[in-house]
């Protein structure tokens, strides 16, 4: 055996882009050995092991644990391979389908959060909406059997159970009429705003105008806020609907000072 035809394990784990010591826990192991020990415990490796090397690299980035690889190896065949692909590409869907909904969730946070940051010295007003799905949590208002730490972690795996992921804060909706009587933590559901209705726990927000305003702060005052969206209907003689919805743009994540927060409440107002 000539050494000049055999690469050191330096030069070997250059060339797969490892670092060396990589290569020898593979060879404690049994995972992937060298060609050829000299007598004085240097490893050698061939050329021709880089496919196999190769191969273990692309098991690990399907992943495999080094166990899972080893064992496959040892018993490799086309069929078992196209086995594991095929497992494999339902994996990779999945993951593909996990980061979709991470990005769409980020670019949620982004866009509420510069919407807070451009609009939250405004006056109230009234916008017009289009036609929106709420994902709702069960009914908090009318329920005596749990507190709402329970509500949010049952809203949470229910969310979880159908692959949503929940935005930094989850909104909240209230009764108009509990506001007027100045009770603003006697809420009625958590929701959040998605793209397709589920069988149950769905609601539709309806196209139109709604009364807007911003609350800037601690929610300890936000009874403020509403106070003042309250009297700006009167003066302005609007007839408002049944629920408000306060959604949380600016709050723990991204924010340190909790008098910075801001919350956006929207007032359903009579189309009548």
């Amino acid at each position: 055996m000539k050494k000049e035809k055999y690469l050191t394990a330096g030069q070997f784990a250059k060339i797969c882009g490892i670092p060396k010591h990589v290569l020898f826990h593979y060879d404690d192991i049994g995972l992937f050995q060298p060609i050829y020990v000299n007598e004085h415990g240097y490893r050698y490796y061939s050329y021709h092991q880089f496919d196999t090397f190769s191969a273990i690299l692309n098991l690990k980035k399907m992943g495999m644990s080094l166990k899972d690889i080893q064992s496959f190896l040892q018993q490799r065949d086309p069929h078992l391979f196209l086995k594991l692909l095929d497992e494999k590409f339902e994996e990779v869907d999945h993951e593909i389908q996990q980061l979709l909904s991470l990005k769409k969730m980020m670019k949620s946070m982004k866009e509420s959060t510069l919407f807070a940051v451009t609009h939250e010295e405004e006056e109230i007003c009234i916008r017009e909406y289009p036609e929106e799905i709420l994902l709702c949590s069960n009914d908090l208002e009318n329920s005596s059997s749990k507190n709402f730490a329970s509500f949010m972690e049952e809203y949470a795996h229910f969310c979880r159970e159908n692959h949503v992921f929940t935005q930094e804060a989850v909104g909240c909706m209230l009764k108009i009429d509990k506001i007027k009587n100045q009770d603003y933590l006697d809420f009625s559901y958590l929701f959040m705003i998605i793209d397709q209705q589920f069988d149950q726990n769905t609601y539709i927000r309806k196209k139109g105008k709604y009364l807007c305003g911003w609350h800037k702060g601690n929610y300890d005052t936000i009874g403020q806020t509403y106070q003042k969206m309250i009297d700006y209907a009167a003066l302005h003689q609007l007839k408002l609907g049944m629920y408000a919805y306060e959604e949380y743009l600016i709050a723990e994540i991204a924010q340190r000072d909790h008098d910075q927060y801001v919350t956006y409440i929207r007032m359903e107002m009579d189309p009548d």
